[in-house]
């Protein structure tokens, strides 16, 4: 390191050009991030979900590529509405990238004409003005097939459904269909209040909110930041050369995410906070070992060399370890996590970087003797006095320390006997947002908008054309309306059900049967053929071996969801013993990416904890040492998962990454204390003067930093997500308990254990 620092300094001026220059090239691609948010990325090709919900795409289509408008009207069947209704349906037609436009002016009455089916709109515009509104209302509330679709059972209410074209369903089309669809609503705003679902629009609307929360979030704490260090310092440089290096961070690891491939989504867009804090955190702890070197009288090239050489290794090894807490989510079976975890490894060794390349250069250049100006203020005088009594404390009652420090740990390990995993949709949005508000108007009015797909295979062309199939599937609709978080199920059943009663001659909607006979099957099918049905192949395979049966659920959360599948995979099996079924849809790749998002954490963190713990084990080669450095680490995870368990905090996708990042933030300040001891032993000789020293000049950084994090990460709670808030909160009381941990725990530890210390100079 002392090597590479006499380079550095041999040509700062070359060095920060070429900063600049990179800089510069980063600029582009990192301005052309782009921004999605599509469950189908959080698996990979291999995995069965996956491939199961891709049968139900290639066979029927998928179940994702529809938004709705609904609105409500007590005179739905009027003029006036319905005319506006039509309006509004034609303008919608005309939106690119859609294929087509479902409301109930497409909807059509099945009659019989003849011994043959007839298919004719319920509604003619050119005579409204002579429709008789009462027999229409009666008409279409009455259809199964647009009663939770199109229409509610009093008929009040109604959807339009937009069908987005397969090949465009992509975040930028998505968002050009809504501000059309906005522009179109906003002419009618005045004598309706449109509500918009679907899960389309829930993506776009929710990477969108993500999207300007970033930027808010990267400002708000950049603003706080610069505060702190203005307040800290009181200079320019102190605010200066700390937010350059988390700036130039940011703009690297953003350039390197689009230059790979990668792009911004639920996990990835809290890298922005992490590497700010991260890297803030390096420069912080580098500048005040420069200072100490300036006030013990060094000058300022040897100043500089003194702190590559004693803080660029600490640095560099603290950059390690949490670059290996999150690379470790790389044995993650979730796509997004596997990203989250390389990319924010890949921004904290770059802020490493970025920090010992730009810093000796700017210090170099710098006309000041030291970074801080400890005379224009309070606050280091203050800090100096109480880390000497907080190093007189932690000496004289280290066996009171570690005592309370056990008891707290272990009330947080009893709160973590609560946690339970669960997410739902909606989960990080407030109930009084527009997107909840327009969820509810739906699931109260119509039909909830999270479909669970079942696929039966009778393995046999036409083996859905028999009596005792349709039998089936309706046997299953009948058990799946007994789960009170289902509302509708549709299939090939429920089509057929209203053929026979249009053909037959009882017209009772109320005691609609399946036909009887398969030749009876058979024959409507071909009729549905002859009249080109649109409903038809959606509900079967081309060859007629497969159906689908579609049911609508609430946003139960994974947890109700998936005991829902396990209740109903036993009915299936006993309904269908010899058919292969498949269950699967949104609903169902959501609740199982939780489940797979905490199997992967539990992974993960162990494999960090193992790389960590080699790690000591090769620095220190001492037992009782390795202790020392580990247990400070493990208490933060203990609280922050008992702080969870006792306010209700589910492991979800979006609070899943707060163990990975507690463990981060743990291992940086207990490395930094470390190896301050090693540097303070070595020039006492002796244990307890050295834990003082270091306790004093050390504690003083990692206050700062501890600070600094939570001011970062303390704007997370004024979020509109939910989950963001509180990730705020988690991690502001993680960053608490690892400097009450590394300040107490660490040095009453040493005190305890008496390690013998066989630490020689390291001759670079």
């Amino acid at each position: 390191m002392k090597r590479f620092g006499e380079i550095i300094l041999a040509y700062p001026r070359l060095v920060i050009f070429g900063l600049i220059i990179f800089a510069i090239s980063a600029i582009y691609p990192a301005t052309n991030i782009r921004t999605d948010f599509n469950l189908e990325g959080f698996y990979p090709d291999q995995d069965i979900v996956i491939q199961q919900y891709r049968i139900l795409e290639e066979e029927f289509g998928r179940d994702d590529n529809t938004i709705i408008i609904g609105f409500k009207s007590d005179s739905l069947f009027s003029h006036k509405v319905l005319n506006d209704l039509f309006q509004i349906s034609s303008r919608l037609n005309e939106i690119e990238y859609l294929d087509d436009v479902l409301s109930i002016w497409t909807a059509q009455d099945i009659s019989e004409v003849d011994g043959r089916l007839n298919f004719d709109p319920f509604l003619d515009y050119n005579q409204l003005l002579e429709a008789d509104y009462d027999q229409l209302r009666v008409e279409m509330t009455r259809s199964p097939l647009l009663q939770g679709f199109l229409l509610n059972k009093e008929g009040t209410a109604t959807s339009v459904v937009m069908v987005i074209n397969q090949d465009h369903n992509s975040y930028p089309a998505r968002n050009r269909i809504i501000s059309s669809t906005n522009e179109i609503l906003s002419d009618f705003s005045h004598d309706y209040t449109f509500h918009i679902s679907g899960i389309p629009y829930f993506r776009n609307q929710y990477v969108n909110m993500l999207n300007s929360e970033i930027v808010m979030y990267i400002s708000i704490s950049s603003l706080l930041i610069i505060m702190l260090l203005w307040y800290m310092y009181r200079t320019i440089w102190g605010i200066l050369f700390p937010m350059i290096i988390v700036w130039t961070t940011l703009l690297f690891t953003i350039a390197i995410m689009q230059l790979t491939g990668g792009y911004l989504e639920i996990m990835s867009s809290t890298i922005a906070p992490i590497l700010l804090c991260v890297g803030v955190a390096d420069a912080v702890h580098m500048i005040a070992k420069y200072d100490d070197a300036r006030e013990s009288g060094m000058g300022k090239r040897p100043s500089i060399i003194e702190m590559l050489k004693t803080l660029g290794n600490a640095t560099f090894l603290t950059s390690v370890t949490t670059a290996i807490g999150f690379a470790s989510l790389l044995s993650s079976t979730v796509m997004p996590m596997k990203k989250f975890g390389i990319y924010t490894a890949v921004g904290v060794l770059i802020a490493y970087l970025v920090t010992i390349i730009f810093l000796p250069s700017a210090l170099r250049l710098s006309r000041r003797k030291k970074v801080v100006n400890t005379h224009s203020g309070t606050f280091y005088p203050y800090l100096y006095v109480w880390l000497t009594k907080v190093a007189a404390f932690n000496r004289l009652h280290y066996r009171s320390i570690l005592f309370f420090g056990f008891i707290v740990t272990g009330i947080f390990l009893f709160g973590m006997k609560s946690l339970d995993v669960n997410a739902r949709v909606f989960d990080d949005i407030g109930e009084d947002t527009q997107i909840m508000r327009d969820s509810r108007f739906f699931s109260e009015n119509i039909s909830p908008q999270f479909p669970m797909e079942f696929i039966i295979d009778t393995n046999v062309p036409d083996g859905v054309l028999t009596s005792e199939m349709l039998h089936k599937a309706a046997l299953l609709e009948e058990k799946l309306l007994e789960f009170p978080e289902i509302h509708r199920v549709v299939g090939i059943h429920t089509l057929l059900k209203e053929v026979h009663r249009v053909m037959g001659s009882e017209q009772s909607y109320s005691y609609a049967e399946l036909p009887e006979t398969d030749e009876a099957i058979a024959q409507y099918m071909l009729l549905l053929e002859l009249n080109e049905a649109d409903e038809l192949y959606r509900l079967v395979d081309f060859n007629y071996q497969k159906m689908r049966l579609s049911a609508f659920t609430e946003d139960a959360g994974s947890r109700r969801i998936n005991e829902i599948r396990d209740e109903i995979n036993i009915i299936i099996n006993e309904i269908f013993p010899e058919e292969n079924t498949i269950i699967t849809g949104t609903t169902i790749l959501s609740a199982d990416l939780t489940e797979k998002i905490v199997y992967s954490l539990v992974w993960s963190i162990l494999l960090a904890l193992t790389a960590i713990t080699m790690i000591m084990v090769l620095l220190f080669k001492n037992s009782r040492l390795i202790i020392i450095a580990l247990v400070p680490n493990l208490i933060p995870l203990v609280i922050v998962g008992g702080i969870m368990g006792f306010l209700g905090v589910d492991i979800k996708p979006s609070t899943a990454v707060i163990f990975t990042i507690a463990l981060g933030i743990a291992v940086d300040d207990s490395i930094h204390y470390l190896a301050r001891f090693r540097i303070e032993y070595l020039r006492r000789k002796a244990m307890m003067p050295a834990i003082t020293a270091t306790t004093i000049r050390t504690g003083r950084a990692i206050i700062v930093t501890s600070v600094i994090l939570i001011a970062g990460f303390g704007t997370l709670i004024t979020s509109a997500f939910t989950s963001t808030a509180m990730m705020g909160i988690l991690v502001c009381s993680t960053i608490f308990s690892a400097l009450f941990a590394d300040l107490f725990i660490l040095p009453a530890l040493f005190y305890w254990l008496k390690p013998q210390l066989d630490i020689v100079e390291d001759p670079r």
